[in-house]
């Protein structure tokens, strides 16, 4: 069973924090959101695969801690110094964030727990507050860390959401620590987002499928 320590080690090391170890920090100390980073950090990974490096932002300067929100906010907020991340791929700017809302095409907002959206709309959202429209989104993650069964009803939710979030999306997926047999069939159909299911920082392969998974479709849009 991957624990909170599992958890907070592998963001240590997938977040290569220019100043070392320690220099994150959570809102809420609890499994869901240290996973919430968990996979934030293996966007990271993906995106060094490609040969880039990341630069870690805040959005009040410095990320001295790179601070994670405890629940769901707009990307313009500055309660707190919160964190993302920025690179280049080709000739466009994206950024990495977490637990960020967006407006989907019917206008009401969705908080995506990893999104991959594109630099120009960030920066457009912070410099006139706003929610992001769902068409700024190129990847979109839901997270779900749990200590039993997952429901299945997941599964339907996710779907709904990501068809409210438009056709500009090239990668989604619904990860988790847990499966659940179902929902490996219903997310079979076509065009349904990928099942990233027993993710963690003990399981490898699966770990490298997500990576090699992101990297392949951020490489495929970008053309590089």
């Amino acid at each position: 069973m991957t624990t909170l320590a599992d958890l907070q080690n592998a963001i240590d090391t997938l977040m290569q924090h220019p100043l070392g170890p320690g220099n994150y920090r959570l809102i809420r100390v609890v499994e869901e959101k240290a996973y919430e980073a968990y996979v934030f950090g293996l966007c990271l990974q993906a995106v060094r695969k490609l040969g880039v490096t990341p630069t870690l932002l805040g959005i009040l300067g410095h990320p001295n801690p790179f601070v994670f929100r405890g629940a769901p906010g707009q990307i313009h907020s500055t309660r707190w110094n919160y964190g993302y991340a920025r690179f280049i791929l080709g000739t466009e700017e994206f950024e990495i964030h977490a637990g960020v809302e967006f407006r989907g095409a019917s206008r009401m907002t969705h908080e995506v727990d990893i999104a991959i959206m594109r630099a120009v709309d960030a920066d457009d959202c912070r410099a006139n507050p706003d929610d992001p429209a769902s068409s700024s989104l190129v990847g979109a993650w839901e997270c779900k860390f749990y200590d039993s069964a997952l429901q299945k009803s997941l599964a339907r939710a996710f779907v709904g959401l990501v068809d409210d979030l438009g056709t500009n999306i090239r990668a989604t997926g619904l990860c988790s620590n847990k499966t659940h047999a179902q929902m490996l069939l219903y997310f079979q159909a076509k065009k349904r987002p990928y099942p990233h299911l027993e993710l963690s920082p003990l399981n490898t392969l699966v770990e490298e499928n997500f990576v090699n998974m992101v990297a392949g479709e951020l490489k495929k849009m970008a053309m590089i």
